[in-house]
């Protein structure tokens, strides 16, 4: 049983909300959004992104990195090649919920 005064059970509250948030923030970006669309279906490489959303590449990589850091992609390499896969077939099922979340509120 946890005692409401223990400081340090508040503590590890504090620091998984702030876990939750940050990863909760790398998803506000619309263009972050559509890059875990696009590796809903399977793993891709900038290239491939780059084709199917017509971005710069500066502008991809920026997202990715930030995805990347946050954990919500991973990253393989494939010879000359470094593909982007979604770390959890569970953000898929996040971004799906809100998508329907928001979808019921119209």
């Amino acid at each position: 049983m946890s005692n409401k005064l223990d400081p340090s059970s508040s503590e590890t509250e504090m620091a998984a909300l702030m876990l939750q948030a940050e990863l909760c923030q790398s998803l506000t970006h619309p263009f972050r959004l559509k890059i875990l669309q696009l590796l809903s279906n399977g793993k891709k490489n900038v290239s491939q992104i780059l084709e199917e959303t017509q971005k710069p590449q500066p502008f991809i990589s920026q997202h990715l990195r930030v995805l990347r850091e946050k954990k919500v992609v991973m990253t393989e390499r494939e010879g000359n090649e470094v593909y982007y896969s979604l770390s959890d077939p569970k953000i898929e099922k996040i971004c799906a919920l809100v998508a329907e979340l928001i979808k019921n509120q119209d």
